[in-house]
């Protein structure tokens, strides 16, 4: 059965950190971790790419109907007026929609992404040179002479060295328009386990300390590596330190004897206008294959709380771009 970070034992710890009220249901074809959140409304569920199931075409669409079948039940347990979901096999909407109304939801409606439909992924099974061959050469060229450029590559799991990379994602937030992680939250992160900090530090002549100059948190978890956040400092932008940290996190993978290296999350849209469309072709340089999950997807027990919901989240949005 594959299970995904987000519905992992080590995440679920995570989630505790964070003060979440969790739950874990589990069945001969599904497993699936469970989040609830409170709403002026009620209580709503939330499976972070889940739940997981058997990933076999014959028997996925039953799995996930035993599965919605156990939400259902733990939704009017916990008094939940809806419940999210983004299983990782890639269902269709009316594949969804049929198990949902089957198990008693009353509507099913596809939601605004909250983690992404699409990843890009790079398989490591082949040998080391063979992976760079597959690179943007530009970066493996800026990979094979960091050294010679005074730069250093060191890993930590320290959570209190965690606001270097805050204080280059809070500088990128700031730039971009973007709120990022915040530091309680990505120490959480790094106390649970599965995440390892890397930084670059750059030496420079006039100064006795190496300078951090880019940092990136990565997530292992049953043969996978993700990356999950990265920022760089702006003013050692052509260093590319950011291309050739990801190049050393993905080699380190391998020697450790992971499978894939995932980059978490990409666009399809071709649109360069799309606010996805540069990051997108950046992790693609890297080389590598798309996969597709199924999407956001709420399934509804109470329309009308759900609508009041839908009302209030929209009225925020208005406000926020007001300010």
């Amino acid at each position: 059965m594959y299970t995904h970070l987000l519905q992992s034992e080590i995440w679920e710890k995570y989630e505790k950190l964070e003060g979440k009220t969790t739950f874990r249901l589990t069945g001969d074809d599904f497993d699936c971790l469970v989040t609830k959140s409170t709403t002026p409304f009620g209580n709503y569920l939330y499976l972070p790419y889940g739940p997981a199931i058997l990933p076999d075409i014959t028997t996925a669409k039953s799995a996930l109907s035993h599965a919605f079948k156990a939400l259902y039940e733990l939704a009017k347990e916990q008094n939940a007026y809806f419940i999210r979901t983004e299983p990782t096999y890639a269902f269709t909407a009316d594949s969804i929609a049929s198990c949902a109304k089957s198990s008693g939801f009353k509507l099913v409606k596809k939601s605004k992404e909250l983690d992404p439909e699409y990843t890009w992924v790079l398989d490591l099974d082949a040998p080391e040179e063979k992976i760079l061959k597959n690179m943007e050469s530009r970066k493996v060229r800026y990979w094979r002479n960091y050294a010679k450029k005074g730069m250093s590559i060191r890993t930590t799991k320290n959570p209190e060295e965690i606001t270097i990379l805050t204080d280059f994602l809070k500088n990128l937030g700031e730039k971009d328009k973007f709120i990022p992680q915040t530091e309680t939250h990505l120490k959480n992160q790094l106390k649970s386990g599965f995440a390892t900090l890397y930084i670059v530090e750059l030496s420079e002549q006039d100064s006795a300390e190496n300078t951090p100059i880019a940092a990136a948190l990565v997530y292992d978890y049953d043969g996978i590596r993700y990356y999950a956040h990265a920022a760089t400092d702006f003013e050692h932008r052509k260093l590319q330190a950011g291309s050739i940290l990801l190049i050393q996190m993905i080699l380190d993978a391998k020697a450790n004897g992971q499978k894939t290296y995932d980059f978490w999350g990409i666009t399809k849209s071709e649109d360069k206008n799309h606010p996805w469309y540069h990051f997108t072709q950046y992790k693609k340089s890297f080389g590598g294959r798309g996969v597709q999950y199924s999407g956001t997807f709420d399934l509804i027990l109470d329309p009308k709380k759900y609508h009041l919901y839908e009302l209030a989240r929209k009225f925020n949005r208005f406000v926020r771009k007001a300010r």
